[in-house]
């Protein structure tokens, strides 16, 4: 089937244009969280971002960069999972919010979608540690919604600077260790929610810290979709002399039980949208989780126009997964993940104009200590699988923004990475041989970039980069054996292409817009022949093309409204794949064409908060050859909340709906799985409400 772009194009842009292109200012940067104008809308105050690894305002960036702040992230909110905030950002795209045991799936501009589990194509940090692992696979379900203070996301060719990930970047920064803030708050809600959260941070002289802890309990809407999960993020800070600060971060997972409902047909799901797959069941598939993430960071500066930062980190998982099946149908590993990186910034003229260069060196090992069980009717049975993995990382970056003119910029950015995958097979026996393999990959990425103000407040700008994303661990599986090491892979490679235009109309107002071209050779896609495990492939050449708008608009102080917009065509256009079948001029699965989130808020800092927000998704795909098509689905939502003074002590008291008109829609697609097992329905109308103290 031949993909046909570009349809519903009109009916969205047309709601996106009368109903959400206002949108609300941007919190002042630096404002303290009990601070009054932390509410107010008096003017567009100047947004700085850190992601880029320049410090810069998000106006004058030659990239498409988006921040969202702490209230729109957690006010009001069930809090639950990490898309909720994403879906905020245009070109962003985040599904299965409501199954935890398949994880989040993050896709910008197209890359990420076809995750099975967790993040891939996108590089997350948090509070300047990395999530995403060596190999270039990301978790978040160590990201707690209640401690994240503010969250940076670039999308396209400026992410070449990271190395191993060509969609974008996820920045985000947890509570600053300062406050001061003491509160607890406790969230009920439908199908069986219950979270309760206690945060304080304070800072003593030259101290401060910042830490919040978490429990997440959850029946499910599905059956067998429970969760249970608790959470702590903690941070310590010391200024060292008159310009440094050392500050030492930690995260904590625990999630011993989180069950999978799994993957239905349409036809199952069309009978009982609340029924797990009959497999799920029988296998009892489910994950255990914990995680301990510890990290040091110092900032400081050699000079009053030069500056540095370093870090160390590590992190140890421990994991088991009891799939739907009984041949090695349990997947457990023990895994540590280190590193550190170095970065310096300098401030200079060069032929008399503004220069600023910024350079560095990331260096991360991952070591898998993987096995397969047998699944007897969700007990561990026989070992299947043994083996050791490691991943080498190391890259080395450097940046440079030259001022041609006034108000002419040049940007230009280089990155090596060195990346070695080594797996030892450790489970040979006389039906199994040694599967042991490994392979090493060196890549170059670049980018470029011109910005030119024409009009103070306005900005357009234009950038080329190439980048790359290698296979993970999981991507190497050969689908000829039982374990082993697929060495035919190879990394895909993009080349992007952007032009934008981002700037501000008068006091209330400010716009964001931007158009990308994308070609991609060797796309990594994923494939199931046997409904088991998954397999990947590189497909040949696949394009994606599109355009991002996002408008914030404050109508007074109180109310405001924004709106982010997404038209997208992502094709494939070369794959032949294994079994002869030609995709070629087909959609890649899993990415709507078009996606709009849209906002509108009222806040009185006397009184409390409304909010109404909706998110449209157009149809797509399930499969590569077009056949299994999902329909587009409009979520509302709408919270409320009243605080009651006490004294110098806050009572808040907030009420929400989840999908207010009961749409009926699949909240996670399981791409290309065998049988037509793609869907997971999407709770219906779900009411919460909740109590947060603040002292």
């Amino acid at each position: 089937m031949i993909h046909r772009p570009y349809r519903h194009r009109t009916v969205a842009l047309a709601v996106a244009l009368t109903l959400g292109l206002p949108a609300h200012a941007q919190d002042r940067v630096g404002a303290p969280a009990g601070d009054d104008d932390i509410d107010r809308l008096e003017s567009l105050a100047p947004i700085e971002v850190q992601s880029l690894r320049l410090n810069t305002e998000v106006l004058t960036s030659p990239a498409a960069v988006d921040v969202t702040e702490a209230r729109d992230i957690q006010q009001g909110r069930a809090k639950a999972q990490l898309d909720s905030a994403l879906n905020r950002t245009p070109g962003v795209y985040a599904n299965n919010g409501s199954n935890f045991a398949q994880n989040l799936r993050i896709s910008i501009r197209g890359f990420g979608a076809r995750s099975a589990f967790g993040v891939r194509g996108v590089k997350v940090l948090v509070d300047g540690i990395p999530e995403t692992l060596a190999d270039g696979q990301a978790q978040t379900d160590t990201i707690d919604l209640g401690a994240v203070e503010r969250l940076e996301v670039i999308r396209g060719p400026f992410s070449a600077l990271y190395g191993n990930a060509t969609g974008g970047v996820v920045d985000i920064t947890t509570t600053p260790a300062s406050g001061p803030i003491d509160r607890g708050e406790l969230t009920v809600g439908g199908h069986g929610y219950r979270r309760i959260e206690a945060a304080t941070a304070h800072e003593r002289g030259d101290w401060g810290y910042a830490l919040t802890a978490s429990q997440l309990d959850i029946d499910g809407y599905r059956a067998h979709s429970e969760v249970k999960k608790q959470q702590l993020t903690g941070k310590l800070e010391r200024r060292v002399g008159a310009t440094g600060t050392l500050r030492l971060v930690t995260r904590v997972l625990d999630a011993p039980d989180t069950l999978d409902p799994g993957g239905v047909t349409l036809e199952q799901a069309r009978a009982d949208r609340r029924a797990a797959r009959d497999a799920n069941l029988a296998f009892d598939a489910r994950q255990s989780a914990s995680q301990q993430t510890v990290g040091l960071v110092y900032e400081d500066q050699l000079a009053e126009n030069q500056s540095y930062s370093a870090n160390l980190f590590y992190s140890n998982r421990d994991f088991i997964q009891y799939l739907p099946f009984e041949d090695a149908g349990v997947v457990a590993y023990d895994r540590d993940f280190f590193g550190g990186g170095l970065q310096s910034t300098r401030f200079d003229t060069l032929f008399g104009h503004d220069n600023q260069l910024v350079a560095g060196i990331d260096a991360q090992i991952q070591q898998d200590a993987r096995t397969r069980y047998d699944n007897i009717a969700g007990n561990k049975g026989a070992l299947g699988l043994e083996e050791d993995q490691q991943a080498t990382s190391i890259g080395v970056f450097a940046q440079n923004v030259f001022s041609l003119t006034r108000d002419l910029e040049l940007t230009t950015g280089l990155r090596y990475d060195y990346l070695d995958f080594d797996i030892d097979d450790a489970f040979i026996t006389a039906t199994d041989p040694d599967d042991s393999g490994s392979r090493t990959y060196h890549e170059v990425s670049a980018n470029a970039g011109l910005s030119y103000a024409w009009a103070e407040r306005q900005r357009v700008y234009a950038n080329v980069a190439n980048a790359f994303e290698s296979p993970t661990f999981t991507e190497f599986a050969d689908p000829a054996g039982n374990g082993g090491f697929n060495s035919d892979l190879d990394p895909q490679k993009a080349t992007q292409y952007e032009i934008g235009a981002k700037g501000e109309f008068g006091s209330r107002a400010r716009y964001q817009i931007s158009a990308f071209w994308i070609d991609v050779r060797d796309e990594l896609v994923v494939f199931n022949d046997d409904g088991r495990r998954d397999f990947y492939e590189n497909s040949g050449k696949s394009r994606r093309k599109g355009l991002e708008a996002k408008l914030e608009y404050a109508f007074n102080d109180e109310l405001s409204a924004m709106a982010a917009y997404t038209l997208a065509d992502y094709e494939y256009r070369d794959f032949v794949d294994d079994s002869g079948n030609d995709y070629a001029g087909n959609a890649l699965p899993g990415l709507p064409e078009e996606r709009l989130f849209a906002e509108l808020a009222w806040r009185d800092a006397d009184v409390g908060y409304a909010t109404l927000d909706m998110r449209y998704a157009g149809s797509f795909y399930a499969d590569n050859a077009n056949t299994a098509k999902i329909d587009h689905a409009w979520i509302f939502n709408g919270r409320i909340g009243k605080t009651i003074e006490a004294g110098d002590d806050k009572l808040t008291v907030y009420f929400g709906i989840d999908n207010l008109f009961d749409e009926v829609y699949f909240d996670n697609i399981r791409i290309n799985a065998f049988g037509g097992r793609y869907y997971e329905p999407a709770p219906d109308r779900t009411f919460y409400t909740g109590l947060a103290y603040e002292l």
